[in-house]
């Protein structure tokens, strides 16, 4: 059985233009299907569509095609946003939401509530404050309450954004099981990196129209096709096109014992010991015996004494729930700590408010609806400026809305915007403040590949113009990248301070903590490279000089 899109096209309005034209494909029940794409390509369309939301609550847009299911299919959809799901003031109360709407008897409902906290191993969240959780945290119970209502096609949008590695790798598991049981599942995502081992069939959609549909197979193996659709891969796979035509007749590999038996055959292993000199900085922000208790007696942070170089990029890690949202939100005055404080140039900034320190230290929240208040692209880039009450170039602004592609969309409701621009332009936004510190919580969110790149480049802007960057991110490969500087958090403790050289040096801190290091770190080390490559440039310079190749 099979559940077929058949020639679905759609726009929001009579006069607009088409989101999505003629799109046609098949869903196989119970297997995995990954549908694709650039950042506004249609896939959020796609899925209100899917799930009934358009034309049921959204009924003024044009619709033709279909989405053949018979009546008695459910479908539910697990939000890329999960504070937009999660009703209730806990934890409980949001997984219950669903099946109480559902009419579910009290003993069914209680099973299902079991299976699922056994299931995401969050038992000990149950009687949280969904208002008190991480990012990550609210990630899992949103997928939770979803499954607990059992739907017939589970649909998951973005569904691990702000999950840490350990929690990628559990709903990858999970989404395993569901499989093998006979849940059909369509993952929109333009991440595969974590979806790789479980997804059979790959969808890709550029412009509203369908531009790929076959097998995961004949996706890996087509590096123009990816490029095209602008998705993140493994890791792995990257290396192996970057790395292919120095090693005639490699074959392709997805993962770390693949890619380790294929380098294997021409490059020999050696073993090497990493060491790393302590680096001396100028700190712009420090923090001191920096303790947070919250009202329920969670103790979110320990005793935090930390320094943020001047002038650096900073990346803060940990798993869900370690305290790195709560950190930060102290650097910026939005929770003032239990006890400790926060200095700005060795100035302590309590009794200052918010707006007053928002203008040396700014906060680009992981939810860009968080803080979207103008009515159009163009005065949404400026209004940080113009709250501060700095004056504005026009012409600067023309430049980044045609460097960053939002020039089209200059008169364009923000919210409207997909969910990747939506979030590079809350972050351009803040090109224009006075704030010497720019706090990034998770901000890869709904970016695409090629918006991860705009990303890259924005960070080395701030840098290139004196600004110091403190980043929050799961993901590894982009903060090895671009950072120069870890902070490791662990249950609100601080596990880790120091360069990324010195976090290279230190393997113990990634294997107490389980945290997984990127594809190029992980071989770097295991093939004894002369250095630890962060990128896939240093990675092909260094498996070059192993194999004894010249640099081409």
């Amino acid at each position: 059985m099979s559940f077929d899109v058949k020639n679905i096209t759609y726009r929001y309005a009579e006069n607009s233009k088409n989101i999505l034209e003629d799109v046609s494909f098949s869903v196989q029940e119970g297997a995995v299907t990954a549908v694709v794409g650039p950042s506004g390509s249609g896939k959020t369309t796609l899925i209100n569509i899917l799930s009934g939301v358009i034309p049921t609550l959204m009924p003024d847009g044009v619709l033709s095609g279909s989405f053949d299911v018979a009546q008695n299919i459910s479908v539910s959809v697990v939000s890329q946003t999960p504070e937009n799901q999660l009703f209730g003031y806990g934890v409980e109360d949001a997984i219950a939401f669903g099946m109480e709407n559902m009419g579910l008897d009290s003993e069914t409902m209680h099973e299902r509530m079991e299976y699922v906290l056994d299931l995401f191993n969050i038992q000990h969240l149950r009687n949280r404050s969904v208002a008190k959780l991480s990012g990550g945290q609210r990630q899992a119970v949103c997928i939770a309450s979803v499954l607990a209502m059992q739907p017939d096609v589970l649909i998951m949008d973005e569904p691990v954004s702000s999950l840490d590695p350990n929690g990628k790798k559990l709903v990858q598991t999970i989404l395993a099981q569901l499989r093998a049981s006979g849940q059909t599942t369509i993952i929109v995502d333009n991440n595969l990196e974590w979806s790789a081992g479980i997804v059979e069939h790959v969808v890709g959609l550029k412009e509203g129209k369908v531009v790929f549909d076959g097998t995961k197979e004949e996706f890996f193996s087509d590096h123009e096709v990816q490029e095209n659709l602008g998705v993140t891969l493994p890791q792995e796979v990257l290396i192996y096109h970057k790395i292919k035509h120095a090693f005639p007749g490699m074959n392709m590999f997805y993962n770390i014992p693949d890619a380790r038996k294929e380098i294997s055959r021409f490059v020999e292993k050696r073993e090497r010991e990493y060491t790393a000199e302590k680096e001396e900085i100028e700190p712009i922000l420090t923090t001191e015996s920096l303790k947070q208790t919250f009202a329920d007696g969670f103790n979110a942070l320990i005793d935090i004494n930390s320094s943020f170089a001047k002038g650096k990029v900073t990346a803060i890690l940990g798993q869900n729930g370690s305290g790195k949202t709560t950190l930060v939100k102290h650097l910026n005055g939005l929770i003032k700590p239990t006890s400790g404080r926060v200095l700005y140039l060795g100035n302590d900034i309590r009794g200052k408010s918010v707006a007053e320190i928002s203008k040396d230290i700014i906060l680009v929240f992981q939810h860009p609806e968080h803080m979207i208040f103008e009515q159009t692209v163009k005065d949404e880039l400026s209004f940080c400026a113009k709250a501060q009450g700095i004056g504005v170039d026009e012409a600067e602004i023309e430049k980044i809305l045609k460097d960053y592609e939002l020039f089209d969309d200059r008169e364009e409701l923000p919210a409207n915007l997909s969910m990747g621009k939506k979030h590079v332009l809350t972050i351009l936004s803040v090109l224009f403040s006075s704030a010497d510190v720019i706090i990034l919580d998770e901000p890869t969110l709904g970016m695409d590949w090629e918006l991860k790149g705009k990303l890259e480049n924005i960070i080395s802007y701030l840098i290139e113009k004196g600004k110091t960057v403190i980043m929050i991110s799961h993901e590894f490969a982009l903060v090895f990248k671009v950072c120069d500087r870890m902070l490791v958090l662990n249950n609100g403790v601080q596990r880790f301070e120091g360069s990324r050289e010195e976090l290279l040096a230190d393997r113990a801190v990634f294997e107490d903590l389980n945290l997984p290091m990127p594809a190029v770190v992980q071989l770097s080390r295991e093939f004894g490279f002369e250095k630890i490559a962060c990128n896939l440039d240093d990675f092909l310079t260094e498996i070059l000089k192993a194999a004894g190749k010249e640099q081409a």
